[in-house]
């Protein structure tokens, strides 16, 4: 491999530094934002009204609940098909003809940002529904999620731990486990792939680091106002340009992997914390809609 700007922008050291850079922006960010402590209601576009529609402001009358219920359950319905057959399919795979949206690549993650819009859609013809009905206005579904933004912040740190670090600890063993940098890491990559150890320090570093980040997070054992004092004062502006790093590493990480933009390629690797680089399952049932045998394996990273 050619040392070129590809090779330093891809190498293990650069993956690894913006992979756990992400985490501490978003402790940092966490910690600093003022909201995290905030009393008030939490609202987010779009995101607020897809959880209150599904969790809260159920009306008295059963009618109305199993209404409710009905069509949050049609709009994730909607969501899952139109995700899979409309945009994967037709609009990613046949018009666009993306060759990271192949076959089923990507299909989850397009289900997923779908079933969120089509719950944001369905909330509105709900609202319609109350308009027509009169008196309904305590129930009309808006951005404000009924939580406080205290809670909020807490379960998005969560969440963000969990997405920041697995990815990370994703990367972490990867890079130990292949090869395009032979000389990098000799010795730590020999050791990791001896015997179990690899499988061992996978499930227990994540299981034991979560459990420690969520009960600090959920129990405030932790100041973060006492153990700063003034070393890293923060305001709007700062944090704005903080949220717009974490933006632009969660790219980075997608942009240094190896099989960047296509993701064509077969990396013959150990899927994480697991012995095999492949997984099958058979689905027995909705053959129809669903295929008979998912093959889960690396196919970039």
């Amino acid at each position: 491999m050619d040392k070129d700007f590809r090779y330093y922008f891809q190498h293990p050291w650069s993956r690894l530094v913006v992979a756990y850079l992400v985490i501490f922006f978003n402790f940092l960010i966490f910690a600093e934002d003022p909201v995290s402590h905030s009393q008030t209601e939490a609202n987010v576009i779009v995101v607020g009204n897809c959880f209150s529609f599904v969790t809260n402001k159920y009306p008295e009358s059963g009618g109305w609940r199993c209404l409710k219920v009905l069509l949050w359950l049609l709009a994730i319905l909607t969501g899952l098909i139109a995700g899979k057959f409309l945009f994967h399919q037709r609009l990613f795979g046949q018009l666009l003809r993306l060759k990271m949206f192949r076959e089923d690549h990507g299909s989850w993650m397009t289900m997923f940002f779908s079933t969120i819009l089509f719950l944001f859609i369905f909330s509105h013809i709900y609202n319609l529904f109350l308009i027509m009905a009169g008196n309904m206005s305590a129930y009309i579904i808006t951005d404000f999620m009924g939580i406080r933004n205290e809670n909020f912040m807490k379960v998005a740190a969560v969440g963000t731990w969990m997405g920041d670090f697995v990815t990370a600890w994703m990367v972490t063993d990867m890079m130990l486990q292949d090869k395009p940098y032979p000389d990098w890491g000799k010795s730590a990559r020999a050791f990791w792939k001896k015997g179990n150890v690899r499988i061992i320090l996978f499930w227990t570093v994540l299981f034991t680091l979560t459990s420690v980040v969520v009960l600090v997070i959920t129990t405030d054992w932790i100041s973060w106002d006492k153990l700063n004092r003034g070393f890293l004062p923060s305001d709007e502006v700062s944090r704005a340009f903080l949220a717009s790093f974490i933006l632009v590493f969660d790219l980075l990480i997608v942009m240094q992997d190896w099989e960047f933009p296509h993701f064509m390629g077969d990396v013959e690797v150990n899927l994480p914390g697991l012995p095999s680089a492949h997984m099958q399952f058979k689905v027995p049932y909705f053959q129809k809609i669903l295929k008979e045998e998912y093959h889960i394996h690396i196919t970039g990273m």
